[in-house]
């Protein structure tokens, strides 16, 4: 890798919160898998919205990993590949959720020199490829770093006036910043879920608070069934924090997607005469007129 490519992906922008942060659309949101991610606390969740202090922020992007919607953007700067290697570094530890990532995004293997792979690289590398195998990928490999023929001068300095031209033309700052959805591990593996989304039908009202805030769609009600799309599901835990029931569980369960569906009926509510959703066929009213104090004024 030339001296000019390191140099250009060393420069990185300002880590920022996007508007996709769950905390941003839903009041109730318990969301903080950056705050519990990063080792600097550069993250205050203030007034239920969740603000980055970019003094304290060393760019390490291990939120951006972290965080389930790819709602944090920003650039990786310490991750090295050659080829289709990630190159080993002391100095962090991947996810199973980044390598699951880069193993589609092209990388093949993990590339050591002298020093042999910690212990921790070689437990996250065993559980991913544990993964992979569900996914029905190839495993990802250790390979051992080839050793680099030395350049003559003028061959070094005529790849990097040629890496310049190509460079100057087509990249900006910009370009080296991840894409929206870049860390969202759902994009890479469409016929496989990674969790179940379980509903408890004795206490769920249908309320359909979940169906509002859940910013990936993944509950609908379609020929009079609801249908809870798995394999759309990041573990935002927007639904879990918004029901009032408490219905909703969320477990971790790789495999090939299996939607859930349950019957539902369509009535209209006796009290206010507009139309709900409910699982039992003998409710006469809908979610709002069932829980209202009976003490209150009924608007109707």
């Amino acid at each position: 890798m030339s001296i000019l490519v390191n140099w250009l992906e060393s420069l990185h922008e300002e880590m920022k919160v996007s508007s996709r942060c769950v905390r941003e659309r839903n009041r109730k949101a318990t969301c903080g898998f950056c705050v519990q991610t990063c080792k600097q606390n550069a993250f205050e969740i203030k007034d239920h919205l969740l603000i980055l202090d970019t003094n304290k922020c060393t760019m390490c992007g291990e939120c951006m990993l972290a965080c389930p919607l790819s709602a944090i953007e920003g650039v990786l700067s310490n991750r090295v590949f050659d080829g289709g290697s990630l190159v080993f570094n002391y100095n962090y530890v991947p996810s199973i959720k980044e390598l699951l990532i880069y193993k589609k995004r092209g990388m093949t293997s993990i590339q050591v020199s002298q020093q042999p792979l910690s212990k921790e690289w070689k437990t996250v590398v065993s559980q991913s490829n544990d993964y992979l195998q569900m996914l029905d990928e190839d495993s990802i490999e250790v390979v051992q770093k080839v050793k680099e023929e030395v350049l003559s001068r003028r061959a070094f300095f005529g790849s990097f006036q040629k890496e310049g031209k190509q460079l100057a033309k087509s990249m900006a700052p910009a370009a080296w910043k991840m894409k929206q959805d870049d860390w969202k591990i759902t994009r890479y593996y469409p016929d496989y879920q990674f969790f179940t989304v379980q509903l408890n039908k004795e206490k769920c009202t249908l309320c359909q608070a979940c169906f509002a805030l859940c910013p990936e769609n993944v509950f609908q009600i379609k020929n009079n069934k609801l249908v809870i799309q798995n394999e759309k599901c990041v573990n935002c835990t927007s639904c879990t924090d918004v029901c009032p029931e408490n219905t909703i569980e969320i477990i971790l369960d790789v495999k090939s997607i299996k939607d859930s569906q349950e019957n539902v009926h369509l009535k209209a509510c006796i009290v206010c005469e507009h139309p709900f959703y409910t699982f039992n066929v003998e409710n006469e009213k809908c979610p709002v007129c069932a829980n209202r104090d009976s003490d209150w004024l009924s608007p109707y």
